[in-house]
């Protein structure tokens, strides 16, 4: 039949009377009636439908009374074809072309159809539109002149139809169009998000939540991925025999975990939660669900069902800052339509992808609402819809993818001075205290000196849990290691140290991962005791215990730490240096590095030009960003920031009626390719997020708002805006490799930090530290202990 079409057509450039199946009237069967396809225009092409399978977005819009249902309307956007005609400015197809048309466009000319990056075209961007992409009209009317709207920019519905260039993929014509169709839509979304959206590696677990079509096939695509445990959740107990066909390994029916919740019940099957999840139901509720099951510090979770217009997904910066999670969109599964989709083809060929699995039922055109009462009636997986019925299939299915001596202390409790806060905001008391010695995987260290960061503020200032008073602050330093206790070989008297308040034990899954830095043996939390028994270091000269600060507690010339919060660093570095790695600044240049993996050549946008956002725009900088666009109210900050980097600015009060959002995509033509909330505000995350470029945009989280503040996305911008946010506690830094790495960059004079130091006071002069920062006029101020 292919070769038949390679002739020259006779109708060519003339409307074209056929069948095709209109839907009328909302949520109505189809009726079979004649309408007019006129010949392609400029970049289109007129196909002849050899069959089409039905997909549940079909069933989604039929159903839909209001925009962006529209009626009468020819839907269909699963199929196989033959070119029929072709209009002007049309090189890479010809007549009798076997094709599969796609919704999602690949123009091939655009940055995102260039770029490996994204599959989301800007200069055809997708839309649910009732009309062709280019000129907004339809190429369809009834026989009373009427016209009758487009649907997905496919409509095979019908036996011609007239598609964009951009949508159609050539096929080779020995694919069986049964098995080719498919990859329309349906089974490319989901191989496509476990393959290139989630990027599924092999020995990892997945837990798929709904298992239709587009489930079955992102268990198929973590099966071909190397996927060893495959967790499908459905409230249909049927569908796990279903799934064991695409490599389905566990079920969990959500209406029988008693009084657990489904996470619940996966975080224990998986000792601490999937490593990928995917929402393939289009519930916000289910996504919330699926990030919660997924597990903290490496889990991803991809969402590919839609909810209802207005549906939101709720989630706190906190959790998202601090569970070191991913949480993406995945349109079409990341796929390129052009060059991807024949590569899974060649893999059915090549017997590696299952197809023939999803077929479930085949009917003749004349029988396409039986189509749509097996789909409703969950009955069938992918039903067939042949356009001559048996002709076809047998003509074309036959053609057929860092003192070395003993300390005289050791073992021993020392008294020492200490600034301690003892009332909620009320400036620090110099006073003696008790440092009890180091317990087993222990280490006491001299502090030589120490800086003050952000969150020694937010934490002194808090009356309530977690804020205890009284307490020790103080993260981010440099010292001496004066004793160890028990069960401690890498440390030994007179080491030079930083401690660092996230945790890297070494020996958990996560800390010998590449993947992760949120230790689960030693988890973080804003404790006020000592990370293993939970008891405190530290007396007042009355014997009352004086809290620990997030496992560090450094405004005390000596503190005790435990080992998995120590970096051993080298004594040639200066410390009123080393000591700005604890936290501030390789969170920052970290979140660059090794959380976004900012490109060369990229954009980025800094919410916030404090210590952290200047700290990332270093980062970005070193990781050679051509753009550094800095965000503020202050104008003051860009004359700073550019001593890192920074490129542009952006006051945000001075945007006149344009949000920040706006002003970016403007000036980046389309959006920053990374951007970053340092600040620490719900509603800069989402305009931060809003700022990013469609198509592979990664918002990361670096600022912590007030307990309880959500952020509020809907779940079609997740999966439709091709964008990713995720939070970068520590930047996503291992403490005792990755820390190291970047001194030894500031040594070869690549890392810039001496620009950080603003000011630096003695010990007794802590309180002017604190009145610097509060009032904008430091970056980071040293505190030494011996002046």
């Amino acid at each position: 039949m292919a070769e038949e079409e390679k002739q020259p057509s006779r109708t060519s450039g003339k409307p074209i009377r056929c069948r095709a199946a209109v839907a009328r009237k909302a949520g109505e069967p189809l009726v079979m009636e004649e309408v007019v396809v006129a010949p392609p225009s400029s970049h289109e092409v007129r196909i002849k439908i050899i069959c089409t399978s039905l997909c549940y977005s079909d069933i989604t819009f039929w159903k839909m009374k209001d925009p962006p249902g529209y009626f009468p309307r020819i839907l269909g956007h699963e199929a196989y074809g033959v070119v029929e005609s072709v209009g002007e400015n049309v090189a890479d197809l010809t007549e009798g072309d076997t094709v599969i048309p796609i919704f999602l466009p690949d123009c091939g000319e655009c940055t995102d159809c260039r770029s490996k990056k994204s599959n989301l075209c800007t200069k055809l961007p997708f839309k649910v539109s009732p009309w062709m992409p280019r000129d907004e009209t339809s190429r369809f009317t009834d026989l009373n002149g009427d016209t009758v709207y487009h649907f997905l920019y496919v409509s095979s519905f019908s036996e011609y139809t007239v598609v964009d260039i951009a949508h159609l993929t050539k096929v080779d014509p020995a694919i069986p169009p049964n098995r080719a169709c498919l990859l329309s839509c349906g089974v490319s979304t989901g191989v496509g998000a476990a393959w290139r959206t989630a990027k599924v590696e092999a020995g990892s677990s997945v837990a798929i939540f709904g298992l239709g079509a587009i489930g079955l096939a992102v268990a198929e695509g973590a099966r071909l991925c190397g996927a060893t445990r495959i967790i499908g959740v459905d409230v249909n107990p049927e569908k796990f025999e279903i799934g064991k066909k695409f490599g389905v390994t566990d079920f969990v029916n959500s209406r029988e975990c008693g009084n657990r919740s489904v996470s619940q019940v996966i975080i224990e099957m998986t000792d601490g939660g999937a490593d990928y999840c995917f929402e393939c139901v289009g519930l916000s509720s289910l996504v919330r669900e699926a990030y919660d099951s997924c597990r903290k510090g490496w889990g991803k979770t991809v969402v590919l069902g839609v909810d209802k217009p207005g549906s939101q997904l709720n989630f706190s910066s906190s959790e998202v800052l601090q569970h070191g999670k991913t949480l993406s969109g995945s349109l079409f599964g990341g796929l390129k339509p052009k060059s991807d989709v024949p590569i899974l083809l060649k893999r059915y060929m090549d017997k590696e992808l299952r197809l023939d699995e999803f077929v479930t039922h085949e009917v003749s055109f004349e029988d396409i609402n039986k189509a749509f009462d097996l789909l409703l009636g969950g009955k069938s997986v992918r039903c067939v819809i042949w356009m001559d019925n048996c002709l076809n299939r047998k003509l074309l299915v036959a053609m057929a993818e860092e003192e070395k001596q003993p300390s005289g202390t050791a073992g021993k409790p020392i008294r020492c001075r200490a600034a301690v806060a003892r009332k909620a905001g009320e400036p620090l008391v110099m006073e003696e205290v008790v440092v009890a010695p180091p317990s087993s995987h222990e280490v006491r260290i001299k502090i030589i000196c120490t800086s003050l960061c952000y969150s020694d503020i937010t934490f002194w200032k808090m009356k309530d849990p977690p804020g205890y008073f009284p307490r020790i602050l103080g993260h981010e330093a440099y010292g001496v290691v004066e004793s160890v206790g028990e069960n401690v070989a890498d440390f030994t008297e007179g080491d030079t140290v930083i401690p660092i308040f996230l945790p890297d034990c070494g020996e958990c899954t996560d800390c010998r991962s590449k993947k992760s830095n949120l230790c689960t043996k030693l988890p973080f939390m804003v404790s006020p005791w000592t990370h293993r028994d939970e008891t405190s270091r530290f007396t007042d000269l009355n014997g009352d215990t004086v809290y620990h600060f997030l496992y560090v507690s450094s405004f005390s010339e000596y503190t005790v730490v435990d080992i998995a919060h120590l970096t051993k660093v080298d004594p040639a570095i200066p410390p009123n240096r080393a000591c700005l790695l604890s936290c501030g600044v390789s969170t920052g240049v970290g979140a660059a590095w090794r959380t976004a993996q900012v490109e060369a050549g990229s954009s980025v946008a800094i919410f916030g030009l404090g210590a952290i956002g200047l700290a990332v725009a270093e980062g970005a900088r070193l990781c050679g960003a051509t753009r550094i666009i800095g965000v503020d109210v202050n104008p003051d900050k860009f004359e700073i920031g550019k001593k890192f980097g920074v490129t542009d600015f952006v006051n945000s009060r001075e945007c006149g009626n344009k949000t920040v959002s706006q002003v970016i995509i403007e000036m980046t033509d389309g959006g920053a390719d990374y951007c970053f909330e340092c600040v620490g505000l719900s509603s800069l995350v989402r305009e931060a997020y809003d700022s990013c470029r469609k198509g592979w945009g990664k918002t990361v989280v670096l600022g912590v708002d007030k307990p309880g503040s959500q952020l509020n996305f809907s779940s079609f911008e997740v999966l439709h805006h091709g964008k990713t946010l995720s939070g970068s506690l520590f930047g996503g830094l291992k403490p005792k490799s990755d820390v190291p790495i970047l001194l030894k960059r500031y040594m070869d004079k690549e890392l810039r930090l001496d620009e950080f130091v603003t000011h630096e006071v003695s010990f007794e002069d802590i309180n002017k530290a604190f009145d610097l920062l509060l009032g904008g006029k430091s970056l980071r101020c040293v505190i030494w202990m011996d002046n």
